[in-house]
């Protein structure tokens, strides 16, 4: 589509609400989204019709549900790279307004990101698990030990129809993540442990004991990454 009709399609707080509810990985139904947009059922099918349209979400049907999700890791990263390249109000800081949870932990589309996606990045190019250069990450040709602890099979993640590690920059952070089928698998992993645990609201998600000790013990996660962490309470169960 013409960068006009992107425009427009974009161009609303009800669908910039719906695609941010969505850069969770998860698929939503039409009433989901019309409660986390703030709007009436009539009036989000208008805006997921919309959406639909322009090629940025997929409609499923489920008997006579509808569900809605991305179009596509692709989507989910551009969306994210958009976000982050926004210029700044003058005088505001970055992250000022971003929820606390959000910030800590929070899912983009099927990796990690936030303060803990950064640092986990980070962590694997500091212990040459990664290199980061200007347009993604590169695997070492000899693997990682790291990517045992992380339970990531790297030539499954080769294997993959997608991007391996390509870096994406992370809009609270202002600060490279790893995507891909990589990021994604190593955000598996962690669900699979339960080391993690997605929000019900949003797409935040809890660092419980067991990830906390996992982190620190195996990563090399400082002790004061926790600090003033939230701590809980809302599960996702769907």
């Amino acid at each position: 589509m013409s960068l006009a009709e992107f425009g427009r399609a974009i161009g609303h707080e009800s669908r910039e609400a719906m695609l941010e509810a969505l850069m969770g990985g998860q698929a939503l139904s039409a009433s989901e989204l019309a409660w986390r947009a703030g709007v009436s059922s009539q009036t989000a099918s208008s805006h997921l019709y919309a959406l639909v349209k322009s090629g940025l979400l997929y409609m499923r049907k489920c008997g006579r549900f509808h569900f809605y999700e991305l179009n596509g890791d692709s989507v989910a990263s551009f969306i994210e790279r958009l976000a982050s390249d926004v210029p700044l109000k003058a005088g505001r800081r970055p992250r000022q307004n971003v929820k606390p949870e959000l910030k800590k932990a929070r899912f983009c589309y099927d990796h990690l990101a936030g303060e803990l996606g950064v640092e986990i990045s980070r962590i694997l190019v500091e212990t040459g698990a990664l290199t980061l250069t200007r347009e993604s990450y590169v695997l070492p040709e000899g693997g990682h030990r790291l990517y045992r602890e992380l339970c990531v099979d790297l030539d499954e993640a080769r294997s993959k129809r997608r991007l391996l590690c390509p870096r994406c920059v992370d809009w609270s952070e202002r600060l490279p993540h790893v995507a891909g089928s990589l990021g994604a698998m190593i955000a598996a992993g962690m669900v699979e442990r339960e080391f993690i645990v997605r929000s019900r609201n949003d797409r935040s998600v809890v660092i419980n004991k067991a990830g906390k000790l996992f982190l620190v013990g195996k990563l090399g996660f400082n002790r004061s990454f926790f600090a003033n962490a939230p701590d809980g309470g809302s599960r996702q169960s769907r």
